[in-house]
Formats: C-alpha cells, sequence, structure tokens
C-alpha cells in the first residue's frame, strides 16, 4: 500500500510541475494524469470493499452493497464513483465535480476537444479535488516491502519511510499538494464565465447572419431557430416516421418542410440567446466552484445539440456566398 499511495504522490506532483509551466498542452497533459490518480484510488476502494464482503460473507454477515461493489470493480469510472458516494467517501458536490472532470479529461483525450480558454483551471480544480479523495480515503491495512521503491518526488513529501507514521505522514503530503496547488491561484470561475460568454457571442452572431444573408431575404431570429431544426429533422428516419404517422400532405419539399416546422414540438421554439445570457449572468454570480462547474457543463451538454445545428447550418450559408462570389469571378 506505501508503494501504491507513494506512486500517485509521484504522479500528483508531477501533475503540479506541468500546470505551473501554464501551457494548455502541458495542463492537458495534467488532468491526465490527475484523472488517472482518482479512477486508480476509486478502484482501489472498490476493491477494498470487495475484501470486506468476502470476509462478511465467510462469517455469515450480511453484505455490503454487493451489487454496487461488483459494478464499482468493472471498467466503467462512474460505477467507482458511485460505490464512493454511497457509502460517503465522497460527498455529493465533490463527485458531480468529479463526475464532470472525468468528463474533460475523456473529451480532450478520445474526442481531441481542446477547452484552451478552461484547460488549466479545470485542470487545477480536479488536482485540488484529487487531493481531496486521497485525504478522504483510508485503506484496509498498512503494508510495506523491502522491494517498495519509493520515487524521488513521493520522498520530497514523505521523507524517510516510516512504517509507524505512514499514515500521518501521506496525510500530510495530501495537504501540502493542495497547498501548492492553491498557490497557483484560481480563475476557475472567471475562466468558465469567459468561455461560455465567448461561446454565446459566436452562436448569437452565427443567429444573426442566417437571419440578415439568407438567400431568400431577411428572416427573424426565430424563424432562423426553427429552420436550422426542421430541415435536418425532415429528412431524418425520426421526421420521416413523424410525417407518415401524421399522414402530412403530398407536397413540394418546401411546403414538407414547412408543415414539420409548424407541427413538430420543437425543443426550443424562440431566440435561445436571451436565456442564456440569464444563465450567463447566474454562473458568473456563483461563489461555490462545484457549482459553478455544474451550471457551465450543464449549459454546454444542454445547448450543445441547437449549437451544432446552428453552427452547421451557418456553414453552409457561408459556403454558398462563397460559391456565388466565385462564380461571379468566373472561378
Amino acid at each position: 500500500m506505501m508503494q501504491f499511495l507513494a506512486d500517485h504522490i509521484d504522479q500528483m506532483d508531477l501533475a503540479l510541475d506541468q500546470l505551473a509551466i501554464r501551457d494548455r498542452n502541458f495542463s492537458r497533459f495534467a488532468l491526465m494524469l490527475i484523472d488517472n490518480v482518482v479512477e486508480l484510488t476509486l478502484h482501489q476502494y472498490a476493491q477494498d470493499r470487495g475484501y470486506e464482503n468476502d470476509m462478511l460473507g465467510r462469517h455469515e454477515v450480511p453484505l455490503n452493497y454487493t451489487k454496487t461493489v461488483a459494478a464499482a470493480l468493472g471498467p466503467h469510472f462512474d460505477s467507482k464513483l458511485k460505490l464512493a458516494r454511497v457509502k460517503k467517501l465522497l460527498t455529493d458536490d465533490l463527485s458531480e465535480s468529479i463526475q464532470y472532470l472525468h468528463t474533460f479529461r475523456n473529451k480532450a483525450y478520445h474526442r481531441g476537444l481542446r477547452h484552451e480558454g478552461i484547460l488549466h483551471s479545470i485542470a487545477l480544480f480536479y488536482f485540488k479535488n484529487a487531493c481531496s479523495v486521497l485525504a478522504s480515503y483510508a485503506p484496509m491495512w498498512w503494508s510495506s516491502s523491502s522491494s517498495d521503491q519509493i520515487p524521488h518526488r513521493a520522498t520530497k513529501y514523505l521523507g524517510k519511510p516510516n512504517f509507524f507514521k505512514m499514515e500521518e505522514a501521506f496525510q500530510a503530503a495530501w495537504v501540502r499538494l493542495r497547498e501548492v496547488a492553491e498557490s497557483m491561484g484560481d480563475s476557475l470561475i472567471s475562466d468558465l464565465h469567459n468561455d461560455m460568454a465567448e461561446t454565446i457571442d459566436h452562436v448569437d452572431g452565427q443567429i444573426q447572419f442566417l437571419a440578415d444573408d439568407s438567400p431568400d431575404g431577411k428572416k427573424s431570429r426565430k424563424q432562423v431557430i426553427l429552420e436550422c431544426q426542421a430541415w435536418p429533422f425532415a429528412f431524418s428516419n425520426e421526421g420521416k416516421t413523424y410525417a407518415a404517422v401524421n399522414n402530412v400532405p403530398k407536397s413540394s419539399i418546401a411546403e414538407y418542410v414547412q408543415w414539420i416546422m409548424s407541427t413538430y414540438p420543437w425543443p426550443t421554439k424562440i431566440d435561445p440567446i436571451p436565456g442564456w445570457r440569464r444563465r450567463l449572468n447566474s454562473l458568473n454570480s456563483e461563489k461555490n466552484q462545484h457549482l459553478a462547474l455544474k451550471k457551465y457543463c450543464e449549459f454546454m451538454n444542454q445547448t450543445e445539440n441547437l449549437r451544432v445545428l446552428i453552427g452547421e447550418s451557418a456553414s453552409q450559408l457561408d459556403a454558398h456566398i462563397q460559391h456565388l462570389i466565385d462564380v461571379a469571378r468566373g472561378k
């Protein structure tokens, strides 16, 4: 166990070095190091609870969250997090934030999403939360071996290993790591606010572009929002099924889309920007970092589909305009 936790200190100290550089690529690397420490710790916690259940079972004592423990021992991060939450290793706020932060790590690594405006502050916040996880985790037993090789980074925090003071030494290490992270400043809420504001401003401009420069003439912003949703939906399998069930009149494509647009219960029927700006103001006034992260992530998740549809429509219109310009130039 001493080797296991010392390796965590090694990774966390390495992550601090990356965060100190304040470069987006180093911050992305730090995010992955931190997430790995959290996932390994949660998995070890699940293994500990599994050992407990094995021992209880041999003595015919009622087992403890057997299905939840079994799921946590599998490959899924959210199952490990659920066990830690129901067993009160983590508070609800901490658990929810870690789920969001793990998702950022997945997007940065698997999908290549950059999050450059918030990456450093997100990684720093994850680091502090990881320190809370490590401080809350208590091994079933402390052990060491003659084969243990304590990394030099861990030795900076632990000093000379002392079996009888291991718990005290590691708790002091988690505190020290967090203190170093806190010395790097804190701009999480302002960075989330700025990134959300840029996102809203960008979509606002796309909506206005579609309203002002459509080849069909000026349109209202409400009409733009409905058309962005209606055209892709009308020719999807879901849209065709909706039309068949509701006996769409046989007509031209334009009339068909107009019928879809006027009859389907669209999730967004008006210009969303005023409502989005109210959510932005709510984020800006938030003092609790866990709640600020939740507000930011909920906004991004809930508006993603509409933002994609608006962006695709704006790209298509821009391509159409560029084509007309090329034709006029004789290209």
